[in-house]
């Protein structure tokens, strides 16, 4: 059985919430985010290293979404968060 990969954020960013929408600025490449709400939350729980599966779970006890939408909108924000160079997958 393959080990599951787990995702956890890169700490190179300054951020700030700014109403509920999380603000970052990644200080080696000069560049601002902005994160949504369900976003931010992401953020938040991979502060420690969390699976896919994991990730999911948790949005979906905090959430009324659908496991299908969850997990392609989780995989799209992790796949763009990886480009961005602000989550490292282990």
């Amino acid at each position: 059985m393959p080990i599951e990969k787990s995702y956890q954020r890169i700490s190179n960013s300054v951020s700030g919430l700014l109403d509920d929408e999380l603000v970052m600025m990644d200080i080696e490449k000069g560049k601002y985010f902005s994160l949504n709400i369900v976003a931010t939350h992401i953020w938040e729980y991979i502060k420690e290293p969390r699976t896919f599966p994991e990730i999911c779970d948790y949005l979906l006890s905090e959430y009324d979404v659908d496991e299908a939408t969850c997990k392609k909108e989780v995989s799209e924000l992790i796949t763009e968060l990886e480009k961005l160079g602000l989550v490292l997958r282990k």
